[in-house]
């Protein structure tokens, strides 16, 4: 199964490039089977934050980290949650 998780969108304030949502899509693939889930995440914060990063120095590697860390342990949740149900649909596929 090939799983990834990447962002799809984000929000950020035009005066001082602060991040506020995140849109991300974690998928999973098996046998041409494609399952996902899309979720959005608020953020709150300042530039004088320590580790600010700039909106034009952000990477999708940085906002995906954040993502994580906000998920915490619901990260396992969805991926365990969309690969069962990838898994489900190919068994299905193959018992008929």
């Amino acid at each position: 199964m090939t799983t990834n998780w990447t962002i799809a969108g984000i929000k950020s304030l035009s005066e001082n490039g602060l991040v506020t949502k995140v849109t991300y899509i974690f998928n999973a693939e098996q046998d041409n089977v494609l399952d996902r889930k899309v979720g959005e995440l608020s953020f709150t914060g300042q530039t004088s934050d320590p580790g600010f990063v700039p909106f034009e120095q952000l990477t999708e590697e940085i906002v995906l980290g954040w993502v994580y860390n906000k998920l915490g342990a619901q990260k396992t949740e969805i991926e365990n949650e969309v690969t069962a149900r990838v898994t489900q649909r190919v068994n299905e596929i193959q018992n008929n």
